[in-house]
């Protein structure tokens, strides 16, 4: 059986320098290995094309596509713009590289609860997580027509769209831990210490 999902292409986000980590978190070691490796681990399996948005060239080790911020110093908005204008895919699964406990099952739960809608995102106890969703192709112009005009935080942006919301508590697939994106030091130290 073929674990791979077609007609979708992957993208990990990893926008660089954390100004709160004070270094790249993508390359960050977590356990002897590179935090965007974990993230790599679970979506290789299940993309043929899966690429990484980062400026930075370092992530080329990794073996994928590594491609540039078309829009710089927005942040991820600017990501996501990047893998929308970059895909040739009706529909694009796009990650943070600073989320260490996704699995495969979760992005394939993601990706089969996908509608005619043009963005799918988890909700977790009424809280959006825009960056592990599915964006589909024809939200780019729009996209790029809300950073034109400075809405660059992603909670505002994706209300502009066609969206569905996919409540996840009490759903086994996501443990406590998943939804923990690493964006302190601390926060480094705690997922450390309860793994």
């Amino acid at each position: 059986m073929s674990l791979k999902i077609n007609g979708v292409n992957g993208y990990i986000l990893a926008g660089g320098k954390s100004s709160r980590m004070g270094t790249d978190k993508g390359l960050l070691l977590f356990e002897g290995k590179a935090m965007i490796q974990y993230v790599i681990d679970q979506m290789q399996p299940l993309f043929d094309n899966l690429v990484i948005v980062s400026n930075n060239r370092e992530y080329e080790k990794f073996g994928l596509k590594v491609i540039p911020d078309l829009i710089k110093n927005i942040g991820p908005a600017g990501g996501i713009y990047t893998a929308l204008k970059h895909s040739e895919a009706k529909l694009n699964f796009i990650v943070s590289c600073d989320m260490p406990f996704i699995t495969k099952e979760a992005i394939a739960f993601i990706i089969e609860n996908t509608n005619e809608s043009q963005i799918v995102l988890l909700e977790n106890q009424g809280k959006l997580e825009p960056l592990f969703g599915i964006y589909s192709k024809d939200c780019e112009n729009t996209w790029f027509e809300l950073i034109q005009q400075n809405t660059i935080k992603l909670q505002d942006m994706v209300l502009k769209f066609k969206l569905k919301t996919i409540p996840v508590e009490n759903n086994e697939i996501f443990k406590e831990s998943f939804f923990n994106n690493i964006n302190t030091k601390a926060d480094f130290d705690n997922a450390l210490n309860r793994n």
